[in-house]
Parts: structure tokens; sequence; C-alpha cells
């Protein structure tokens, strides 16, 4: 009896080592092909938590750039205070404003100008997506554009002769932070800002 059950065991196992048939190149191509497809579906499901940012037919779906503008400002009015000038898309209307600080709100969002003390990251909240050195009325700036609660624009103007000037802005959507981007931007200086009347 145990001869016979060791002879059924060497067989089974003879059987099991026996190579499998080998498939057609189509059906090695079908496997293939289905192992890369789930590869790219779980690499696509771990992006966004890995901090890849998500595309969409090949183009980044958050592309806006603080060194980019590509806004076109026709039809925009000009609204003004004691500190800055500037151009803004329609429905922008002021509230607060006084020599050291002022406001506009609108439908893409609300955008503010006041004297800053620190260095161009102190008292903003948010993630830094872009960031970029650039000139606003002539003085040198340092631009942030930050993601967190809405999408916010971040500009510290390092005036001649006058204390620092922070242009902040928020919109809902990042359309709205591209136009504020703009705006920020081409802002006009009042000579008379830091200066006492």
């Amino acid at each position: 009896m145990r001869r016979c059950l060791t002879l059924i065991a060497a067989t089974t196992l003879a059987a099991a080592c026996h190579s499998a048939p080998r498939g057609t190149d189509a059906e090695l191509a079908l496997a293939a092909a289905a192992s890369e497809s789930v590869t790219v579906a779980l690499a696509d499901s771990i992006a966004p938590s890995q901090g890849f940012v998500a595309s969409q037919v090949g183009m980044a779906i958050e592309s806006l750039s603080a060194c980019d503008d590509r806004v076109d400002a026709r039809g925009w009015e000009t609204v003004g205070s004691a500190i800055v000038d500037m151009e803004l898309p329609p429905g922008f209307t002021g509230s607060g404003q006084t020599s050291q600080v002022a406001r506009w709100n609108g439908p893409a969002g609300w955008i503010r100008a006041a004297s800053h003390s620190g260095d161009a990251h102190t008292g903003w909240t948010g993630t830094i997506t872009s960031e970029c050195d650039v000139y606003i009325s002539g003085s040198p700036a340092h631009i942030d554009l930050v993601s967190g609660y809405g999408r916010a624009v971040h500009a510290l103007v390092k005036v001649s002769g006058a204390p620092d000037l922070a242009l902040e802005a928020q919109a809902r959507t990042i359309g709205g932070q591209a136009q504020l981007l703009h705006a920020i931007r081409y802002a006009r200086i009042s000579a008379a800002w830091g200066h006492p009347y």
C-alpha cells in the first residue's frame, strides 16, 4: 500500500511539472495589453496621492504659472485708490478705501492692496503652486500663486523709498485667478504711496 501511494504521488508530481501548453502570439499580446492596462489604471489611481498633477487629453488641468499672462483684458474697467490703480473685469466695486488699504470685490473674487512687513512668503496661507519675480509699476516684485481655500495671488512689491506693498487677491476658479494675476501684474502704484500728504 505504501509503495502504491508513493507511485501515485510521483505520478502526480510528474504531471504537475510538465510544462503547460504555450499560448499563441495573439493570446500573449492580449495578456500583455491587459496587464499594461491594469498597471496604468493603478498608477492613475495613486498619482494624486503622490502629488502628481492630474491631466486631461495630454494637458495639465492646472497649468497657470505666476510668470505667464494670457488674459485678454479688453472691456475691463479702471479702478483707482490713493494706493494703486488697476484694470479689473466688469462688476468690481471698491470697499474700504483709505490711504493705507484699498479693496475691491467682484464676481471673480476680491483684491486688496496694503502695507506689508516681512518677506515675500510671510502672512500667506495655502500651498504655493507657482512663483515668479517680476516688475510691477517699475518696482521689483515677487508673485505667488496659492491653492488652498480658493485660489489666491500674493504679490509683494518692493517700492523704492516707501513701505513694501502687498497686493493680495482671492478667486473661486483658476480662470478668476488668472484674471486677478493679470490685474496685479499691470497695477500702477501711486507716487503718493508711503509718503505723508
